[in-house]
């Protein structure tokens, strides 16, 4: 991870909302998969949790399913904590720092669109595997046959989006079985932004019917996943 690109400021030139019109739809996915899992923390950490849009509504919607739980949010970027600690509150606080640089343990860790951008990911995924009893994971999914028709589509995502790694759902699943989780659920989640347009109708169509061949062929998803760490020669 180029560090300087969240601290410096030249992510949020790219992304000034810091997705924050993506909180809600990715709250709702993140909730779906725990309470589907009966997952019941005391300790919820978000690493990466940029402005904190999703873990405060994850609260908003959990909160009361988790009455002992505290929300805690992480980040490197110092602009985005700022912003984040505008809705603090009894059982919500926002940290500036390196979450793995810390001792801190989680029953809960959420990871959302982060892997993605480090440079050792296997090996930021083993680092985390140690801190909590479950992860949800979101794992955009870049690689695709009609992306891969689109070089240029391909070569913004890391100036624009600082993404590293460009997955498939294998390609991703493949990455967390190496670095030794074991996947409970896995959903694939989209995020629209008003009307449908472009291959929207037909993706919407093709992934009713088969939602892996669409993935793999359309693109324009993510990877929802619930996972928790298992102890296996290959993950050590």
């Amino acid at each position: 991870m180029d560090r300087a690109t969240y601290t410096s400021g030249r992510y949020e030139q790219h992304n000034p909302d810091w997705h924050e019109q993506d909180a809600e739809a990715k709250a709702r996915a993140a909730a779906s998969l725990l309470v589907y899992g009966g997952v019941q923390p005391k300790t919820v950490i978000d690493v990466g949790c940029g402005t904190g849009g999703v873990l405060r509504l994850l609260a908003q919607r959990l909160g009361p399913l988790w009455p002992e739980a505290h929300f805690e949010g992480w980040d490197i970027a110092r602009a985005a904590i700022q912003r984040a600690r505008a809705h603090e509150g009894s059982r919500l606080h926002f940290v500036h720092g390196d979450f793995l640089a810390s001792e801190r343990q989680a029953d809960l860790l959420l990871c959302l669109d982060v892997f993605e951008h480090v440079d050792d990911d296997i090996d930021f995924l083993r680092q985390l595997s140690g801190r909590a009893q479950w992860m949800v994971f979101r794992i955009p999914l870049d690689l695709s046959v009609w992306d891969v028709a689109r070089p240029r589509r391909l070569l913004t995502v890391g100036p624009e989006l600082g993404h590293r790694h460009l997955y498939t759902r294998e390609l991703a699943l493949q990455r967390l079985s190496l670095a030794g989780y074991r996947v409970i659920e896995e959903r694939y989640h989209r995020i629209r932004h008003g009307r449908r347009r472009g291959l929207d109708p037909l993706r919407g169509l093709w992934r009713r019917v088969d939602p892996h061949g669409a993935a793999r062929w359309l693109g324009g998803v993510s990877l929802m996943v619930l996972a928790e760490p298992v102890a296996s020669p290959q993950a050590r």
